[in-house]
């Protein structure tokens, strides 16, 4: 498919507002947005093919995204060789145009590039998705042909990647503030309900608060069971425990 390049100034804002306002339900599963990020990619950037890597951490798998089985074949395959623009990318720098049958893609990356010139590219380029100073993954460029990706497509390129790197990690902060949020509103329901259930042993046997505590506190320790469980059962009267 052959895209017009430059593309016309209301597509490009189209794409910006697309990147900006696609879902991101949980950080771990970033796959509508990777998935737009590719399309739009292929779409804005000249004969470009493009796909999509993110890595935002080392210990998980890489995620994969973009358009043609044999360009997810070739994606998939690189991250698993551990070679190709993607990976360098990923690491927070972009890698420079580079012809796929030159001597800098065949020394660095014998598998990809030889599998890439098969499907008919001849050039390549990489671009990180940057977060500030960090890169949570790389928008790769692939070209048809061996005439050099211009400097214009590029920088284009690098902008959608860090429209997709900041969506990301806005999303990314966002589920944490609700993960905290969650974990703060349960520690207060557990305070809550272990006053509850010092109350009610106190009421029940006569005894001080902090009497009542002991109580409790021994008796989850006994029985190797949580405190806020124990307290509950002690509210709900399903649990009897003696003064001491």
């Amino acid at each position: 498919m052959t895209s017009m390049f430059p593309p016309p100034p209301q597509r490009l804002a189209e794409a910006f507002v697309d990147l900006a306002a696609s879902p991101v339900t949980e950080a771990s599963d970033p796959t509508g947005l990777l998935a737009c990020l590719a399309l739009h990619g292929s779409e804005l950037l000249g004969d470009c093919a493009a796909v999509v890597l993110y890595a935002p951490d080392k210990s998980a798998s890489v995620e994969v995204a973009g358009v043609g089985e044999g360009l997810m074949c070739l994606a998939h395959d690189a991250v698993g060789w551990g070679e190709g623009p993607g990976q360098e990318a990923c690491g927070g720098r972009p890698v420079a145009d580079t012809a796929l049958d030159g001597d800098r893609a065949r020394s660095d990356w014998p598998r990809f590039a030889a599998r890439a010139l098969e499907l008919g590219y001849g050039r390549t380029a990489a671009l990180p998705l940057r977060v500030g100073q960090e890169s949570s993954g790389a928008l790769v460029l692939l070209g048809p042909g061996s005439t050099p990706l211009p400097a214009q497509l590029l920088a284009l390129g690098q902008s959608l990647a860090d429209a997709a790197g900041w969506t990301l990690e806005r999303d990314r902060q966002l589920c944490e503030t609700r993960a905290l949020a969650d974990q703060l509103e349960q520690a207060l329901v557990s305070r809550v309900v272990i006053e509850q259930a010092k109350g009610t042993l106190a009421a029940r046997h006569s005894i001080s608060v902090d009497e009542a505590f002991r109580v409790l506190r021994a008796y989850a320790r006994s029985h190797r069971r949580r405190l806020p469980d124990v307290a509950r059962e002690v509210v709900d009267r399903t649990l009897d425990l003696p003064a001491g």
